[in-house]
């Protein structure tokens, strides 16, 4: 292999960086130099495109002290970045369907769009950037502690919720299914903000983070 040629592939392994894994049913796996894991589902008959990041950490990953932590970084995380200040703005505004959700092993976020190339181009771009560069500051924390409070205490008075609470705190006595992924009120009030921003930097990496795009979309491009 001549020098150009060389020089060319270099190139192209470090602009890309991606490894093919498997095709199954129309979803296309890669794995990225950074150990991103990419689901590919192209499906020309949608109009939209969706793109959802799937963080491997949930409420079993808190220490003592800490229930409800992951889910409150979770809101944390719409609250935006030096580049996107105002996140749930810019997304209203290009239309689309957004949320956040969190669970016992994992977080996600998600935002489906009108398919364009621009639309999807600025929701990786989006997605990239609040995966480390998110605020998390104590002024953003004080104000959405009150939103979540608001949900446990929701929750509290929801029979369905209590219900599975008592059961699952039964089922598993000393490991954190046990606890509820919403967490404790003493914790939620109290949360160190040292201690959530610790968490955000150990979990929002690319290696532990699973990006999927569906809908329409130009594959290789993509």
């Amino acid at each position: 292999m001549g020098i150009v040629a060389r020089l060319l592939l270099f190139s192209a392994i470090v602009v890309y960086g991606q490894t093919k894994v498997t095709t199954v049913e129309g979803i296309t796996e890669y794995r990225l130099d950074n150990g991103m894991q990419v689901l590919l589902f192209p499906d020309n008959s949608k109009p939209t495109v969706t793109v959802n990041v799937t963080y491997l950490v949930g409420s079993r990953h808190e220490g003592a002290g800490e229930t409800g932590m992951a889910h409150l970084l979770e809101h944390m995380l719409f609250k935006g970045t030096s580049v996107h200040g105002d996140l749930k703005g810019e997304l209203s505004a290009r239309g689309a369907d957004f949320n956040g959700t969190t669970s016992f092993d994992r977080t996600n976020y998600f935002e489906t769009l009108t398919a364009t190339d621009a639309n999807l181009k600025w929701a990786i771009e989006m997605e990239a950037d609040r995966m480390v560069n998110s605020r998390v500051s104590r002024q953003d924390l004080d104000s959405e502690m009150t939103v979540v409070r608001n949900e446990f205490e929701s929750g509290e008075n929801d029979p369905g919720s209590i219900l599975e609470a008592r059961m699952m705190s039964t089922a598993y006595l000393w490991h954190n299914y046990g606890n509820s992924t919403i967490g404790a009120r003493a914790d939620i009030e109290n949360v160190p903000i040292n201690r959530l921003q610790a968490f955000y930097k150990t979990y929002y990496q690319p290696d532990n983070a699973v990006l999927l795009v569906a809908g329409k979309f130009d594959q290789a491009k993509t």
